[in-house]
């Protein structure tokens, strides 16, 4: 299936859920649509492993030093929970920003995972790329979003389809960024290990030291290969993580402030106003009344 063919059925399918906003979801499956009739204002969010098909439009996407302009009819794979800023550039009324997203889970990525038919190949160890979409990805997107149209049916089937969608992702051109993590002793999973241990209680600053012996590096090395892989610092990444964390709370929380910095690892409230307001360009207080 072509790019033009799955946008057509996106399309359709927006025409139909346009009342959601900007991101549709479906009662069955984990595929969602997102889409803008304008291009956006920088956003800062946090990427969780995921495929990212633009059908229409153009979207910027950055991870500290790695960056990705994903035109129409490519896609964006990030294998590492990260944190990005993103902007989408092109979109209009006529011809708006539509693109399908899939959150990929390593569980199913291992199922079809075959280490005696695996070799080693070299690439940039980036968590974050962009790269022509599979017609045959396109293909199974797109009858995802064709479920729909057969209730009955649809929450049956859309688990087969996404497990083909891992499967053919495993063995695309983009193939190699997945099968670096099921290598235990390879940079990808050691990083992807770290970035566990990180995002699993940001309350707790656990050292570098702490970090590289968990995986068996020194610091340096540790320094050195999750910025290859991140595009940032584990001390940028933890910090960019918390502010991210911090933000949904100020925005969806009556929470006090201090108490949302408290519980991300900030134990001085004035730095935790002071580092929010360097990243988001709003203290904690004026982004909570903005929000709102």
């Amino acid at each position: 299936m072509s790019t033009v063919s799955t946008l057509k059925i996106a399309q359709r399918r927006l025409d139909q859920y346009l009342h959601q906003g900007a991101v549709v979801r479906f009662d069955y499956g984990n595929i969602v649509l997102a889409h803008s009739r304008q291009p956006t204002p920088i956003e800062s969010t946090v990427y969780r492993p995921l495929l990212c098909v633009v059908l229409q439009g153009e979207k910027e996407v950055s991870a500290g030093k790695h960056k990705v302009l994903c035109a129409q009819g490519h896609m964006i794979l990030v294998t590492h929970q990260l944190p990005v800023v993103s902007k989408i550039v092109k979109a209009s009324g006529i011809d708006p920003y539509i693109a399908v997203i899939l959150p990929l889970d390593q569980e199913k990525l291992r199922r079809y995972y075959d280490p005696t038919k695996s070799t080693r190949t070299e690439d940039t160890n980036a968590a974050m790329a962009c790269h022509e979409a599979d017609p045959a990805i396109l293909n199974a997107l797109g009858r995802l979003l064709n479920l729909d149209d057969e209730p009955e049916i649809a929450k049956l089937v859309a688990p087969l389809v996404e497990e083909e969608i891992h499967a053919r992702l495993l063995h695309s051109t983009m193939g190699a960024m997945l099968v670096r993590l099921m290598w235990q002793d390879d940079k990808s999973a050691q990083i992807a290990r770290i970035v566990k241990l990180i995002s699993e209680d940001l309350s707790n600053s656990l050292s570098i030291s702490e970090l590289a012996e968990t995986v068996g590096m020194s610091k340096s090395a540790l320094h050195l290969h999750f910025k290859a892989v991140t595009g940032m610092s584990p001390l940028a990444y933890t910090k960019d993580l918390r502010l991210l964390k911090a933000q949904t709370s100020v925005r969806d929380s009556n929470r006090p402030i201090s108490m949302i910095g408290y519980d991300v690892g900030y134990e001085s409230p004035a730095q935790f106003s002071r580092e929010y307001a360097r990243k988001f360009d709003l203290t904690p207080r004026q982004d909570r009344l903005a929000a709102r």
